[in-house]
């Protein structure tokens, strides 16, 4: 794929990656109004939180970066022949191993409620997991058949897969439990329940294009093939790394969150939740899509258009993540006032969570980078790499997590992940550089640095703006949520224009590379 082609796929990527994080911010608002900060609420996110552990270890995360490099080599060199086989292959060994975990997962959640201490917190928790804990099932062979489609080029489905999730809950919170008893546990299990019936639905939607593409789905137990034992070879390395990762951001920062006192942990979601908007739209989206590109261009040993992809990539992934870093880190307040405050979610966990999304912030472009400088080492099927640097950086978080929240409290977690992932973007750069090459730096930096100039010109008239349209506003006699909305309206917008405005006074040629991409030409046409 052209550089332009990777632009153009991770738009439809970019977009329903982009529908299913405003779908999760409908979704949290109404989990916010209807559960807020309490026991139940941190009780959901710590369930929920084990079958996303078991999903980035089997499914987004060590699944996809150790088969999509073995997947997309087979069809370059064997054909569709023999990768529909390596996938039947793959897809008997991973749902019994998937089942076989559910299965024990919910017998140990079993055995362990009789004998925890009588406390409604833990009780809580173990009950939801057990409900949820099958939803990995569903999910990781989901991501299975996503990593196939978009390994053939197919990323409309895959993408739209990511709103179901969301969908389904919302349907549940709206249409369901406003007719149960809020002083009952009817709602919030109607919710975890919710969970499972869309994991269902991920997987089965993408099987009518899979069988478009060729694929007939045959369980195959014949697992004495070199490619299957590269891919668990690879798969085993990767999920060390993502585990300790995943452990590290749902367990560690949750379990942190948890001794500071009640409702951290709730903070810490509804910000991160700010956060994945973004991340989802600009960096999942453009990773997701990378992947296999990449895959490609190392089969096929083209070095020199992995470092032309891995430059592009990086101006464009900029140019779009660091405005919305700033964006966030100049209207935090604003932005959690108009999402979440209403019902439960008062003025003082609207502070807290702006608090959080304050320190998250400015790390989104690091979050992002990460998700496409991996795919590197991914596509030449190093895993060991990446995995070796992510232990280090996840040991190094946590101690700076452990350091800072003393002094900090829940924006300490928030900081401390900050940090540790930037340090380990750098180090990914410095690795690329010495086994890749150059993927032209001073093209890069000199981008860069505009950017950065005509990002913080975007943010001072952002919170001017904001402020002047909400004086303005206020004193017109609008009702207060009104006129925060119309203000963060109207200051975001001024944002933009502003950001924008900056970039085309600066020459940042990302904007026109950009607009060429989405109109079908390259900027040499």
């Amino acid at each position: 794929m052209e550089k332009h082609k990777v632009i153009r796929s991770a738009g439809p990527v970019g977009f329903f990656i982009l529908l299913s994080r405003i779908l999760g911010l409908v979704r949290e608002m109404a989990m916010a109004a209807f559960f807020g900060s309490s026991i139940t609420m941190d009780a959901f996110v710590a369930a929920f939180a084990i079958p996303n552990l078991f999903r980035g270890l089997f499914g987004e995360g060590a699944l996809s970066a150790a088969y999509v490099p073995v997947f997309t080599d087979s069809l370059e060199k064997e054909g569709r022949e023999k990768a529909w086989e390596l996938a039947n292959k793959m897809f008997s060994f991973l749902g019994l191993a998937l089942a076989a975990i559910v299965l024990a997962g919910i017998l140990v959640i079993s055995i362990a409620n009789l004998f925890v201490p009588d406390n409604p917190r833990i009780a809580a928790i173990l009950e939801l997991a057990r409900i949820m804990l099958p939803y990995m099932f569903f999910i990781c062979l989901a991501a299975f058949f996503s990593a196939m489609l978009n390994s053939l080029h197919h990323f409309f489905l895959p993408a739209a897969t990511y709103a179901a999730l969301n969908i389904v809950m919302i349907i549940a919170l709206l249409l369901v439990c406003p007719r149960l008893d809020p002083a009952g546990n009817g709602r919030i299990l109607t919710v975890a329940w919710s969970v499972i019936a869309a994991g269902i639905v991920q997987w089965l939607i993408q099987l009518p294009l899979l069988w478009k593409c060729g694929f007939r789905l045959k369980i195959n137990f014949q697992w004495d093939d070199a490619r299957i034992r590269r891919v668990w070879k690879l798969m085993g390395a990767a999920a060390i790394g993502v585990g300790v990762t995943q452990i590290n951001f749902l367990i560690v920062d949750r379990g942190i969150a948890l001794l500071i006192g009640q409702g951290y942990l709730s903070y810490l979601n509804y910000a991160e939740r700010l956060i994945y908007l973004p991340l989802g739209m600009f960096g999942t989206a453009l990773g997701t899509v990378l992947l296999p590109t990449l895959s490609t261009h190392a089969s096929r040993d083209r070095q020199d258009l992995v470092r032309q992809t891995l430059n592009h990539s990086i101006r464009q992934l900029t140019f779009l993540a660091l405005p919305a870093a700033l964006g966030l880190l100049a209207l935090a307040r604003p932005i959690v006032e108009v999402i979440y405050e209403r019902g439960n979610f008062n003025a003082h966990t609207t502070a807290m969570t702006a608090l959080a999304l304050f320190f998250y912030a400015p790390g989104l472009l690091a979050f992002c980078l990460l998700k496409i400088l991996i795919p590197v080492f991914y596509a030449y099927q190093d895993v060991k790499t990446p995995v070796r640097l992510g232990i280090a950086c996840t040991c190094l978080s946590i101690v700076l997590k452990l350091i800072l929240i003393w002094p900090m409290k829940h924006a300490g977690i928030a900081f401390g992940t900050v940090l540790a992932t930037s340090a380990e973007v750098i180090v990914l750069l410095i690795l690329i550089h010495r086994r890749y090459g150059s993927p032209g730096w001073q093209n890069i930096l000199f981008s860069v640095t505009k950017m950065f100039a005509a990002g913080a010109v975007m943010g001072v008239v952002a919170v001017v703006t904001d402020k002047f349209c909400l004086a303005l506003f206020s004193s017109h006699g609008l009702h207060l949520q009104l006129a925060r909305l119309l203000a963060l309206a109207a200051a975001i917008g001024a944002a933009i224009a502003t950001y924008l405005a900056a970039a085309m006074i600066l020459r940042c040629e990302e904007a026109k590379e950009l607009w060429d991409a989405m109109r079908h030409k390259t900027a040499a046409e």
